[in-house]
């Protein structure tokens, strides 16, 4: 008697462990990597230092005090701000950005200007080409997040 019931709980115990778990067919949502991205530029971020910013190679040492607010990103873009930027053909005080091309590390501004950007939790590189004004040239900016 003792074989039989050690022999029920034990079939009744493997029943109940094999029952449990996810349902068949059940596949992950996957997560889109603008989405993941557009989240990770979320937020207020400033100039490194005073080397942080260049023009054609050359440090310019304007900027040191702007910041860049970065808010609403997601797979469709967002919006940006900045305070302090020295100027308004580089760094517009306000705006919209979308993911260009669907391209995570490319960025498309209101003003038309194209960035590419590279971005981890707490680093920001933006390089961008303006032209048409006294501040033509191939510009990079190294951001912290406060």
């Amino acid at each position: 008697m003792d074989r039989k019931f050690f022999s029920l709980v034990f079939f009744f115990t493997s029943f109940l462990v094999s029952c449990g778990g996810e349902e068949e067919g059940a596949t992950p949502t996957p997560i889109n990597p603008l989405d993941t991205q557009g989240n990770l530029l979320n937020g207020t971020w400033k100039v490194k230092d005073a080397n942080s910013v260049t023009k054609d190679g050359t440090i310019v040492d304007v900027f040191t005090t702007m910041t860049l607010t970065i808010s609403g990103g997601s797979k469709s873009g967002g919006n940006y701000s900045t305070s302090n930027s020295d100027s308004a053909e580089i760094w517009p005080n306000s705006g919209t950005w979308t993911f260009s091309n669907g391209d995570k590390n490319k960025i498309l501004r209101s003003d038309n200007v194209v960035m590419s950007i590279s971005a981890t939790e707490t680093t920001l590189r933006t390089s961008f080409t303006t032209s048409g004004g006294l501040k033509d040239g191939n510009w990079v900016f190294d951001f912290v997040k406060q």
